[in-house]
């Protein structure tokens, strides 16, 4: 009783004091906006008593209705958006911080928006200022956020947006929803995540992220972004040379990848063999790459995560933007259907550069001396709708189609003539061939429905498809024939390759805060695969090999899969917080596979301005990607963990620590190691009639040290990074003789470096380039010992012997490349919607010819009476040096 009694005493001594009055009185106030403490100050001077202090009123503005109230309404009218309370006593009513409010913990939730657009932010900072506690939004954008009752403040974050703090009064769980303004003065990049206030939040955040903005700044070949030509220049992602033939992630594979568009595995992501992928810049929000710290959710691949995020379309103004690069024609739409309820967006490519390509390769042949052409048609379309389903839910229905038909054939011929000893001249011709034909494309869609059940539970469901379509045929011949005679002679090797995959699939992830900084994420898969992995190969002519068509529909493979995950994130003391995961996966093929696959991250800080972070992650892969450097395109075929070929898997070590320098740079160290077992590869010496029995099992390592230094903010903004790496292979006796050998992409050393320049607003000048090590290649020479006619008592039989020294155990010379662009948005006249934009630059300004890879030419001559043969090898580039351009005219606010 004695503290109630002092504190009583303190507030009337305390407080203004006016004489008591009835409760059932009615005052009356103006209909206005006013201040808090005007409309106290207002009931008073109506003769309301009423006793507080002013230093403890909020600087809140009230929207008064007007009219007549009692005392008590009004109050609690007053102050239900304030820490404060009331009670009665002898001398009237005494206004007082609500000691009680304190004591409670409540949450605030909901959703962080685009203001002009209603695109949910991902990964949008929201950070309680003066309490501990902090949280980054999901990939929809939801947020919750623990804190105790009272006045509060808290400031929502984003990368390129205006930061936004709001003031607000916890008496309950309460859902608000926030939208933040595009920052459109110095864009931010954000390949890095550098927040503007380092908090604790940010040390369990392990993927770089690339957005539109940054794409379209850097440019690329032929003035086509592309958001992976942005991923490949971070450190530990590399590629072919110039972008061709996928994109590698420490060490692994392209196929040990998990590609995700909208959530749905997509199982091929180049367009023209990897110089494009397939993610249109009109159509991509952003592109989350994950290199370690993989969240449970990701699961059924060894390698990185490439997570892609599609725009959702424009809830509150119709946009249309079309446009031109050098190698492809766009077009996109987007606006709503019900203004702030739901939208659509509509985007497609098609790549016209077909036509100029086939004109170009007839004559560089005609001037190397053969016939033939190159031809290439692409295109992909995407689609999106979506609907608010009441306050809490939202519906997506998302759809991407794409398709490539890419053929290049050529023909060549000499002639040779050798006079033999007894004077006779026999003349030869060694004609040359070689056809390829590859045709792919993806289909790809997803249903999904997103819900906010209450203050702490977000649920998203989702039924999604995808499918892969793949036939790939080439042939190669070297043949020698007497002119005039039946007599040949020649070697020709041909293959034809196809697969049919289709996935459906149904899922569940959902999300639980529990507390300040501790979440858990848990969620569930379901997923019916059909294979069809088809080859034909040998040294027989293409036209030879039996038809696909012909085989039974019983060819199909129908394994399914199950996988469940969880994870919980919370925080230790001293400032280290964890994240604890487990997936399991079900395979059932003929026989079942059961696997974990354990994850762990640790993250804290080291003084103010550092902090490091450890993490453990195991993966499970059942679906395994082959591939043949017959050809120089893609000859892939997917298939399935069946008895004889178990899932492989993947265990990963890394470190990383971060140092903020200054207030806008970032040194990052990391370091990693990767042991995988179970790795399947096309074994050497041929190609079976089926596709099993030409699989060979192995292992392999990688490890590495990578470098980084950001610059995020000011006009001049860019990052280098350097990668020191090793990743090696080992298969049994039929690939290399079970002998140790390198990887084809695993550079040992690379350095990139990107620079952008705004130089002013609406000119913004970039320049990038990259040098690294040569890829790992094999090189076989062919000795032909072929009949010479004119020599009659010799034998006439043909031996053709391949030696292959040591598998990729030549290093190609190193890859380097330099790009310009200059990006110009040029806006129209005042009160105009149209908005020009124009990419300039210079792709590979020194005109390095990167290899690709080499081929084998066969060249004779006759020396005396001997006809003699000479194997050249042929290097394969991409480009020279060339202008890019791409220009898009913009139509909307």
């Amino acid at each position: 009783m004695a503290k109630y009694f002092l504190l009583t005493l303190w507030l009337l001594l305390s407080f203004t004091k006016l004489p008591a009055q009835s409760n059932e009185r009615e005052y009356e106030l103006p209909r206005r906006l006013m201040p808090l403490e005007k409309a106290l100050i207002k009931l008073t001077e109506a003769g309301a008593a009423l006793s507080y202090r002013p230093d403890q009123l909020p600087q809140l503005a009230i929207k008064v209705a007007g009219g007549k109230r009692t005392l008590p309404a009004w109050l609690d009218f007053l102050l239900k958006d304030t820490d404060l309370t009331y009670e009665s006593g002898p001398a009237g009513i005494i206004l007082f911080p609500d000691p009680e409010l304190f004591k409670r913990n409540f949450s605030v939730y909901g959703l962080i928006t685009d203001a002009e657009s209603g695109e949910r932010l991902i990964g949008a900072a929201i950070q309680s200022l003066g309490r501990p506690g902090g949280t980054l939004t999901n990939e929809y954008g939801f947020y919750s956020l623990s804190a105790s009752g009272g006045r509060g403040k808290i400031r929502i974050s984003y990368v390129g947006y205006q930061a936004k703090e709001l003031d607000f009064v916890l008496r309950s769980d309460t859902l608000i929803d926030l939208s933040l303004l595009p920052d459109r003065e110095l864009p931010t990049i954000i390949v890095t995540p550098l927040p503007e206030k380092e908090t604790d939040v940010f040390l369990m955040e392990t993927r770089n992220s690339v957005t539109s903005g940054e794409t379209s700044r850097l440019g690329g070949i032929g003035g086509e972004a592309d958001p992976l030509h942005v991923a490949r220049l971070l450190p530990g992602v590399e590629t072919g040379a110039d972008g061709l033939g996928g994109i590698f992630i420490r060490g692994s594979e392209a196929g040990h990848n998990l590609v995700l568009l909208d959530g749905v595995p997509v199982y091929n992501l180049s367009h023209a063999a990897g110089l494009l992928s397939i993610f249109s810049n009109q159509a991509i929000r952003r592109v989350d790459i994950y290199k370690d710290g993989l969240p449970a959710r990701f699961g059924g691949r060894i390698g990185g995560v490439i997570d892609v995020h599609t725009r959702d379309g424009n809830l509150y103004e119709p946009k249309t933007t079309v446009g031109s690069s050098l190698l492809s024609a766009h077009f996109a739409t987007e606006g709503p259907i019900e203004t702030g309820r739901s939208s659509y967006l509509i985007t497609g490519r098609y790549f016209w550069a077909g036509e100029l390509l086939r004109r170009f390769s007839e004559r560089e042949k005609e001037r190397l001396g053969r016939t033939g052409q190159m031809n290439s048609q692409i295109y992909d379309v995407n689609f999106k709708i979506n609907q608010h389903i009441g306050e809490r839910g939202r519906l997506y229905f998302s759809f991407y189609k794409g398709l490539d038909n890419y053929s290049n054939n050529s023909f060549a011929s000499d002639t040779v003539t050798v006079l033999n000893d007894a004077g006779a001249v026999f003349r030869y011709a060694t004609p040359r061939a070689r056809q390829e034909e590859v045709s792919w494309g993806n289909t790809v869609a997803a249903l999904r429905y997103n819900h906010i059940f209450n203050d702490r539970l977000f649920g998203n469901f989702r039924l999604s498809y995808s499918d892969l379509l793949l036939d790939a045929s080439s042939e190669r011949s070297d043949s020698l024939n007497r002119v005039f005679v039946d007599d040949k002679g020649g070697d020709i090797f041909s293959g034809r390759y196809a697969s049919d995959i289709q996935q459906v699939g149904v899922a569940f992830d959902g999300q639980l805060s529990v507390g300040q900084q501790s979440s858990f994420r848990f969620g569930s898969e379901f997923n019916l695969h059909r294979f069809l992995p088809q080859l034909r190969s040998g040294s027989i002519p293409l036209a030879n090999h039996p038809e696909f068509s012909s085989l039974r529909e019983d060819g199909y493979i129908r394994p399914l899969q199950i996988s469940a995950y969880s994870s919980f994130q919370g925080g230790l003391s001293k400032g280290v917080y964890y994240r604890l995961g487990l997936r399991g996966q079900l395979w059932r093929n003929e026989v079942n596979f059961f696997n974990l696959a354990p994850r762990l991250l640790l993250a804290g800080k080291l003084g103010q301005r550092s902090s490091w972070r450890l993490s453990y992650d195991h993966t499970v892969q059942p679906v395994h990607l082959v591939s043949s450097t017959v050809i120089g395109l893609p000859s892939d075929l997917w298939v399935p963990s069946t008895p004889e070929i178990a899932p492989s898997t993947s265990s990963q070590i890394a470190a990383q620590v971060s140092r903020k320098i200054g207030d806008n740079w970032n040194l990052v160290a990391a370091a990693y190691y990767k042991d995988m077992k179970g790795l399947i590869a096309y074994s050497e010496g041929g190609l079976a009639s089926q596709w099993i029995d030409s699989l060979s099992q192995g292992a392999g390592f990688s490890r590495g040290v990578e470098l980084s230094l950001n610059k995020t903010r000011g006009r001049l903004k860019g990052w280098v990074n350097y990668t020191l790496a090793q990743s090696r292979r080992q298969f049994d006796q039929k690939i290399n003789i079970g002998r140790p050998f390198s990887f084809r992409f695993g550079r040992q050393h690379a350095l990139k470096t990107v620079l952008m320049w705004e130089a002013k607003p609406g000119l913004t000048l970039t320049a990038n380039w990259r040098i690294s090590s040569g890829a790992a290649y094999s090189l076989s020479s062919e000795s032909l010992l072929l009949p010479d006619p004119a020599v009659f008592d010799e034998p006439t039989s043909i031996e053709t012997i391949a030696l292959v020294k040591d598998k990729n155990g030549i290093t190609l010379p190193s890859n380097h490349r330099l790009d310009f662009n200059a990006h110009f948005v040029l806006k129209g006249k005042p009160g105009s919607n149209v908005t020009h934009e124009l990419d300039l630059g210079i792709y590979n300004v020194y005109s390095r010819h990167n290899p690709i890879y080499y081929n084998i030419q066969t060249t004779y001559f006759g020396r005396d009476s001997d006809l003699i043969s000479q194997g050249d090898f042929i290097q394969v580039y991409l480009s020279p040096v060339v202008p890019t351009l791409a220009y898009h005219l913009k139509f909307g606010k």
